[in-house]
């Protein structure tokens, strides 16, 4: 028997159809919070997960005061609908972590957007160089909330954090939302990397969620372009 699809799921692909077959116009405003809540007979965080995939993916932007626009979509690569999984999966058995930074503090305002959470509440921030075969190939900047994953310690750090997160917490990973380009090293990069002005790494962005729709992680991992592989799509139904 298939797996019924979230409801939150359910209302991302209404409106983003919506939106893509010009019932939403760009630069025009979506129809409100509770407005929505009656529309799809969900709650309030239902809706607002729903609507936080969309910013995510580059559909729709929030403007305090006037509501929620839509975005000029047609500009740019949108980002898209994965399924989730660590780095230490993906490598099973080659790889190696080296903790950079263990903080708690609290966000700024772009992490606390990304992580649908406020600048007041506390995150995991996270840096990370995981090296395969000996080799620094991937660095990782994490933020989690302490509310979501909680008594986080730094021997989960060397290893899984998902894994930890799937066994020990006993959460549910559903999905990820992906952006991808090509970036030029930082100096934190270039010294641990041993890269130069003239290298480049693959970026990718992610937002990652629960299967109850809370979004658990945001992450940059920036990897060497000789061991990035980016796969086709796949989702957790």
């Amino acid at each position: 028997m298939k797996k019924k699809q979230p409801k939150y799921l359910v209302i991302y692909e209404d409106v983003k159809e919506k939106i893509l077959s010009g019932h939403y116009p760009i630069n025009s405003r979506i129809a409100d919070g509770n407005t929505l809540v009656q529309e799809y007979d969900a709650s309030l965080m239902t809706v607002k997960k729903a609507l936080d995939i969309l910013v995510s993916e580059g559909f729709l932007i929030r403007r305090r005061g006037y509501g929620t626009i839509v975005k000029d979509w047609t500009k740019g690569k949108k980002a898209h609908l994965y399924a989730v999984e660590g780095s230490s999966k993906r490598h099973s058995g080659q790889m190696e972590s080296k903790v950079l930074t263990f903080e708690v503090e609290h966000p700024d305002v772009d992490i606390a957007n990304k992580l649908s959470i406020d600048v007041d509440d506390f995150i995991y921030r996270i840096e990370r160089v995981r090296y395969i075969k000996k080799v620094p190939t991937i660095i990782e900047y994490t933020y989690m909330p302490i509310s979501i994953i909680p008594q986080l310690k730094y021997s989960h750090l060397t290893g899984s954090i998902y894994k930890y997160i799937l066994e020990e917490l006993g959460l549910v990973i559903q999905s990820s939302f992906l952006n991808v380009k090509g970036v030029r090293p930082n100096a934190l990069e270039k010294q641990t990397m041993h890269l130069t002005d003239t290298d480049f790494l693959m970026q990718v962005e992610q937002v990652a969620n629960l299967e109850d729709g809370r979004i658990f992680e945001y992450s940059i991992a920036r990897h060497l372009p000789e061991s990035f592989n980016f796969e086709t799509v796949i989702f957790n139904n």
